[in-house]
Formats: structure tokens, sequence, C-alpha cells
């Protein structure tokens, strides 16, 4: 143990309000117990996305303290929510969300653990016998998600209690064989924690803990989830968001969400922080806590490049004036962070939009396009605004063969043109 102590871990993540719900006395616990702690990360998808930083981050701050840390990846519980006709793809998401976890915290005796190592061998009498008997019904059925299809008389299927039961022997067995007193979860984990707490408190007479963070919510107060129908999730993984758009979702959040987001997710201290929000409250035009995280997060997630290249990149695309000069000398990073569309052509001499329009690139209907000029949207070719079919000269293409198409506040598309399907 060092200088950033049990206590000073403790109250650094209430003051950046990173902890929801605790249970008693655990700072007074972990000031006589070394803290072996363990959080589980179910292989759903083959990518974490930003919401997934807030237990990582935790992760990376309790490091400081002690080295130990247990990473449980459920494949067993994910086989319980898949179709079976999925579990080809579980080894596969394991691979690359280790790989994701891996490269974040950059540092050694990470252990994971796998809980179809032990959940595929429990018998069924001794998960009865054994577990389901300290755990009464009344105290499932307090679980939120369960209280609530309830008082809406929807249905529920029996693994959303099972799956509150084998997390809590997840914990049960991880106490057991590693003496794991600390977990760890997201603030819809409570519950399951608290199964596994009282599993073990019956089965060994003695006492652990957990605490859950707050859920991490978008600029509409949504949560991100790798289940959302709404597609809005910031991945981790650049196939799924772009390395431009990462750091523009962080330049892009509301006031109100930046200065939240500082305090969950910048390595910043106490002081430095409280200054940098001071500041942006005086001058929030200036976006400083936004600039600020977006960079920090981007060089964290992506790397130092990325983040210098995005900055490039966001500079050029939202000056007030178009600057043909840098856009010339900056076309490969352009092209690298925004998508580029092909246009094929044998001769033309003007461009006209309802080429692109019949390839659904910016509108997908004609009538979608008139309706988005009518209302006054923003739509710029090379820095000029148009309200009408023509787009531009051919001759007057950046390095005669791109444009930077702006539609809206904030998205941009490069066209590259290319004579005879040859560069």
């Amino acid at each position: 143990m060092n200088n950033y102590n049990v206590i000073n871990f403790f109250n650094d993540l209430k003051w950046r309000k990173l902890i929801f719900n605790k249970t008693n006395n655990i700072t007074k616990y972990f000031n006589n117990h070394n803290i072996i702690l363990y959080i589980g990360f179910d292989p759903t998808y083959d990518s974490l996305h930003i919401g997934h930083l807030l237990p990582i981050s935790i992760i990376y701050r309790y490091y400081k303290i002690y080295k130990i840390n247990f990473i449980l990846i459920g494949e067993f519980t994910t086989k319980i929510i898949f179709n079976k006709n999925k579990f080809k793809f579980i080894k596969n998401n394991i691979k690359k969300i280790k790989k994701q976890i891996l490269k974040l915290l950059n540092i050694k005796n990470i252990k994971f653990i796998n809980n179809n190592y032990w959940l595929k061998k429990l018998s069924l009498y001794k998960f009865l016998n054994n577990i389901c008997k300290y755990i009464s019904l009344n105290f499932m059925l307090k679980k939120k998600i369960i209280y609530n299809k309830l008082n809406n008389n929807n249905s529920i299927k029996v693994t959303k209690f099972l799956y509150q039961l084998l997390q809590g022997y997840d914990y049960y067995y991880l106490y057991k064989k590693y003496k794991c007193n600390l977990q760890i979860g997201g603030s819809d984990q409570w519950s399951n924690i608290l199964t596994g707490i009282k599993i073990i408190k019956k089965k060994y007479n003695k006492k652990v803990h957990g605490f859950t963070f707050p859920l991490l919510l978008n600029n509409n107060n949504i949560k991100f989830s790798k289940s959302n129908k709404n597609n809005f999730n910031i991945w981790l993984n650049k196939k799924y968001t772009s390395v431009y758009y990462f750091y523009q979702y962080f330049i892009n959040l509301s006031d109100n969400n930046s200065i939240i987001y500082i305090k969950y997710f910048s390595f910043l201290n106490k002081i430095n922080i409280k200054t940098l929000i001071n500041e942006h409250i005086k001058n929030p035009e200036k976006k400083i806590l936004q600039k600020q995280i977006a960079k920090e997060l981007t060089k964290w997630v992506h790397n130092k490049k990325h983040c210098k290249n995005t900055i490039i990149l966001s500079n050029i695309l939202f000056k007030k004036s178009f600057n043909i000069k840098l856009i010339n000398k900056y076309i490969n990073i352009i092209k690298y962070y925004i998508k580029t569309y092909y246009y094929y052509f044998n001769k033309i001499n003007n461009i006209l939009i309802f080429k692109f329009i019949k390839k659904k690139i910016f509108f997908n209907s004609n009538s979608e396009y008139k309706k988005f000029i009518k209302n006054n949207g923003i739509f710029l070719i090379n820095g000029i605004k148009i309200n009408n079919n023509l787009i531009t000269d051919f001759n007057n293409l950046i390095k005669n063969k791109y444009l930077i198409i702006q539609k809206g506040k904030k998205k941009h598309f490069l066209i590259k043109f290319i004579k005879n399907k040859n560069e």
C-alpha cells in the first residue's frame, strides 16, 4: 500500500460520484483487510462500449493500492441469455473483449477467470441444496427489474431468477477459491451482488462487501447498453464507432454531462478537475471540459496519434471558413477518419445531388432531401451552402477528385470521383 490508501480510494470514488450503492462499513472493513476485487463482464458482444470504461477506470484506480484484480468472464451466464445458435460467437467475443481490457488497463496481475469452468460442473443437487436454500423468494422479488415486471403484469422467465442465483454462486466460488471479498458492478447489478454476499454469510458466517457504480447516460439520459435497439452506443472498437465520431461524441456532450464525465473518467487529480470545471463554467462556449474529456479518452481507448489526428480533423471541418490549403495538406487524415464514398464517371461537367440521392448516401429519398432543404438544414459542399440540385463545377474538386459534404451540424462525408473506375 502507498500514499494512495484505501480511505483515499473510497473518498476519491465518492467525490467522483462513482459509488451508487455500497455495503455498510465498507471503508472501515478495508482499513483492516486486503481488498481482493472482482467484476464480471458478459461476452454478449465482441466489443465493449464507453459504459464499460467506468468499471475499468475504477479497477485502474484500485490498482494503485493493491496489485490483484480478478476479471470474471461470464461465458456460462451468457449462454442463458443467448439462443443456442449464437453459442459459436461467444468464444470470439471473449477473445476480443479480453484484448480490449488488457489494452486499456496495461497493468500486470490481471487474472481472467471464466465462470463456465465451475458452473458447467455444478450439479443440480448441489445447487439446490447448498445455494438455493439460503435465498428466499421474497429476497429475490425485491430485485427492481423483477418487482417492476410483476407490478406491470409482465411475464418473467425463470432464467431471470437463475441469473441472480448463478451470479451469487460466482461470488461464493471466488471467495472460497481466491478469498475475493469485494464485488463491483453497475447499479443494475446490486441485487445480484447482495445475493452473493448473503450466500457467503450463510455458508461461512463471513462478511464480504460490494458496491455499484452509476450507469453511464448520454445527453438524452438513456443508458449505454449492448442490447440497446436505438444504436446510439459509442463502441471502443473503431470498426463500430470510428475514432473521429468517438472523439466528436465527447466534444458534443452537454455542459451538465461534461461535468459528470470529467469526474468519472479523467485521471487528473481533484484540484485540477475543479480548476477545469470553474474555467468551463466561466466560458462554456470554449468547451474546456468537453475537449479535455475527448482528448483523454481518445488517447486512452485508441492512442496518441489517433487523438492528434482527430483534433486536426475537427479543426478543419468545423472552422467557420473553408481552408483549402489545410484540406490539401491533411487530405490523407480526412480519408482515413471520414467514410469515403466513390463516384465513377466517364464524362461530366457538373455534379448533381440527384446522383447521390439515388445511391442513398445522404438521403433515403428525393422528398427527404427537399424537406431537409426546405427546413433550412445545413448542407455544405466544400464549405458553401446549397439550396438546389446543382452541387459544383467539376473543375472545383479538391485535388481534382474530392468533395467534402456536410449534412446538418455534425455529419461529414468524403466523395472521391474516379474516372472510368480507375485512379
